[in-house]
């Protein structure tokens, strides 16, 4: 989305969209994003099937060479999508890598829905937004507007979908962490801070979308910003509730 110059209280925002679409009545919805990740597709996929109410029976995505890329390896990142397919008994698919033509229904919306971002925005006659829950509403409505049209053709194919499970599968991935002398975690290249009297114990970091918890003694002691990129720090900013007994 970064050709769009989409800003937040007057910052760039840089971002992604995760971007589903049937291809039959080429219905559409998106969740915000910030990397190609395996916790992106995950929560894109969950909020896209949960927002329909049933789930396809194939579901093709690209090769996410970067998603693979940004973890440990391939065999790591097939067992995690797969998984995800799974539990919502859904047989996955992806195309070979630098063959966009062999999802090109999908790319042809993902062409679509920018230049519809774009024509909004122009209406609107502001690139920026107050903050991230605005910009998610925009994006809803934009969505909402371009589905409307398309309810005939969305029936037929929710008449065949399959039922969803009776809840969403957890979207994160847990990594056991050991605090180091500076009350620094690191996970997925980047440093977190975290409290001071945990220095020497062993943690759990839970990595989502947007959002990196920090798990001690079956208890929720931090809650942090998910770091972008590779080799960077966050401090811990701990709500009362959070914070550590004495």
């Amino acid at each position: 989305m970064a050709e769009l110059g989409i800003t937040l209280e007057g910052q760039m925002f840089e971002h992604l969209v995760y971007h589903f679409v049937l291809t039959y009545s080429n219905w559409e919805t998106g969740t915000i994003c910030y990397s190609e990740s395996l916790e992106s597709l995950s929560e894109g996929w969950q909020n896209a099937v949960w927002e329909l109410g049933a789930a396809p029976v194939e579901h093709r995505t690209d090769s996410l060479s970067s998603a693979v890329n940004n973890m440990s390896n391939l065999e790591e990142f097939n067992r995690r999508y797969e998984a995800v397919m799974k539990y919502c008994g859904v047989k996955p698919q992806h195309t070979n890598p630098a063959s966009p033509n062999e999802n090109g229904d999908a790319e042809q919306s993902h062409h679509r829905f920018k230049r519809a971002v774009e024509q909004a925005m122009l209406l609107r006659g502001s690139r920026d937004f107050g903050d991230r829950a605005e910009y998610a509403k925009f994006l809803r409505d934009l969505f909402a507007q371009k589905n409307a049209g398309r309810r005939q053709r969305l029936a037929e194919e929710l008449a065949v979908m399959r039922e969803l499970p009776a809840r969403r599968m957890e979207s994160a991935k847990r990594e056991r962490v050991k605090v180091d002398s500076g009350s620094l975690i690191h996970v997925e290249h980047n440093s977190y801070s975290v409290n001071s009297r945990l220095i020497g114990e062993r943690v759990e970091a839970r990595l989502y979308l947007d959002h990196v918890e920090v798990w001690y003694g079956q208890r929720k002691v931090e809650d942090l910003p998910r770091l972008r990129g590779r080799a960077e720090q966050a401090s811990c900013r701990l709500s009362a509730h959070h914070r550590m007994a004495g």
